[in-house]
């Protein structure tokens, strides 16, 4: 490698001889020690500034410049002269910028000038400004056109509030005039129904009498409890009564029933009628409001539809199924008044024929018990006398038991002795002992039969005290049902109204 001494022999003249000492031993020795292939130093290669010249037109020299583009500038610092260090550096680096910012003995580089020109046009060029401009130009189009359409709304909503007024004023008055009908129509139900109860109160004697004869001829004994003629006309004149009477009673129970239907009814649209003012009230409020009122205030999470919320279409179907039910009722309940006394007269005749059958019917039936009676008196005296005989057979064959009883004691006795007395071969099976043994079975057979005997007059004898507790029994029925019949029946009888009484109530 050639001396730097040698190829560089001129020294700058603004350098004392100090500094060329330095520059030269610097420039012959590398950062490690070792020489490099860098240029050295030549004095006189500085050429004296150039004086810019801007064409016509041109931006401003803090501004970017078209030279910016071909100089490298704009796209960051090129390389510079090796002494940028301080010293010369003799390394393929040396020149070079590498990490920013290059760090010499002098200053610290971080841009280059093109970078500053952008950065000045960066920071001069107005985008605030213009985007403030902007905005308030499109703030106040949109204030103009928000309030303009908060104008329309509200003129809307107002529209429609006032429509929805004129609505319910008109569904309202409607209600108004069902209630009122269905109002009358109870006040006159009401009425009707205390001339129906009325009605009901004449036909308890009647149906009292008839009831009671019934009731008293379910007081006989079982054998007279038989549906005989004055059984069957009783009943016939009860049902006739009955008939009447469940009639009335029907009509009364639709009149409770109507006029439950009638009160609900009213209650139902008398609902209605309250929930249409409050909405009538609510509306004409809201329709005098307006954002000037003194009445607006702030209720956050009201812009939602509530949970009980209708569709128009359900509402407008309510109130007229309201009416319509409300009328349906009102009509239903003009229906069922009507004249309530007309089956009475038509059946007070009917009653009083029935009622002549039935006292016949009663004569018929007590003869008849009578003679039956007597002759159940005639039974029982034979009865008494069959029982005393079967008791003193019983008698006379219990006595007959007992001898037999003595004979069998006796016959067993011997038998006793000869089986278990006996010793040894004398115990044997001789004619005595056969007789003994034919004896005991004999014996034994009578008193079988004996108790058979008994078993049978027992029965006999408990058939005919059956049959005598029959037979008193049935005297007694008899005579408990002449008594209803003949005296309790007819007493009570005695009280039966005329059609006369029954017509005038």
């Amino acid at each position: 490698m050639a001396n730097p001494a040698k190829t560089c022999p001129q020294i700058c003249p603004t350098m004392n001889k100090g500094e060329e000492k330095k520059v030269y031993k610097e420039a012959g020795e590398s950062r490690g020690g070792q020489q490099t292939n860098a240029a050295p130093y030549v004095p006189g290669m500085i050429k004296p500034p150039e004086t810019k010249v801007y064409p016509p037109g041109a931006p401003p020299r803090y501004l970017p410049q078209p030279t910016d583009s071909t100089s490298g500038d704009i796209l960051g610092m090129g390389p510079i002269a090796p002494w940028a260090a301080g010293h010369i550096d003799w390394t393929p680096q040396a020149g070079s910028t590498g990490v920013r910012p290059v760090v010499d003995k002098y200053s610290i580089t971080r841009y280059s000038t093109g970078e500053w020109r952008k950065t000045n046009e960066y920071t001069l060029t107005p985008r605030a400004t213009d985007k403030a401009k902007a905005l308030e130009k499109q703030t106040k189009q949109d204030i103009n056109d928000a309030f303009s359409n908060l104008d329309n709304k509200l003129n809307d909503s107002n529209n429609k509030l006032d429509k929805r007024v004129k609505v319910l004023s008109h569904w309202k008055k409607e209600v108004e005039k069902a209630l009122n009908a269905i109002t009358d129509e109870i006040n006159t139900l009401d009425e009707d129904r205390a001339k129906l109860k009325g009605a009901c109160r004449i036909l308890m004697m009647p149906e009292a009498i008839s009831r009671e004869c019934l009731e008293l001829r379910t007081g006989r004994y079982e054998p007279d409890l038989v549906r005989d003629e004055a059984e069957q006309e009783l009943i016939k004149e009860v049902a006739i009564v009955g008939e009447v009477r469940r009639v009335f009673l029907n009509t009364l129970a639709k009149v409770e029933t109507q006029m439950e239907r009638n009160k609900a009814a009213k209650s139902s649209i008398e609902f209605d009628w309250g929930d249409k003012m409050s909405s009538l009230l609510v509306d004409r409020k809201n329709l005098s409001l307006s954002p000037e009122s003194n009445l607006v205030q702030w209720h956050p999470g009201v812009a939602r539809w509530p949970e009980n919320a209708t569709t128009l279409e359900y509402w407008e179907h309510f109130c007229a199924e309201s009416i319509r039910n409300c009328e349906e009722v009102r009509k239903m309940s003009v229906d069922l008044r009507g004249d309530l006394m007309t089956n009475i007269k038509m059946g007070s005749q009917d009653m009083k024929l029935q009622a002549d059958r039935t006292n016949a019917a009663l004569a018929e039936t007590v003869a008849a018990t009578e003679e039956l009676c007597e002759k159940l008196q005639e039974n029982l005296k034979e009865n008494l006398q069959k029982i005393a005989d079967i008791e003193n057979l019983i008698i006379y064959l219990k006595d007959s038991l007992r001898k037999v009883d003595e004979r069998n004691k006796c016959v067993m006795t011997r038998l006793f002795a000869r089986n278990y007395e006996r010793p040894n071969v004398e115990n044997c099976r001789d004619e005595a002992q056969y007789a003994l043994m034919a004896e005991a079975k004999f014996i034994k057979e009578t008193s079988e039969s004996l108790q058979d005997k008994i078993r049978q007059a027992q029965t006999v004898r408990s058939e005919l005290m059956k049959y005598r507790g029959e037979l008193e029994k049935d005297i007694a029925c008899k005579r408990k049902s002449l008594n209803i019949d003949q005296d309790r029946c007819d007493r009570v009888r005695a009280h039966m109204p005329t059609p006369e009484e029954f017509a005038a109530g």
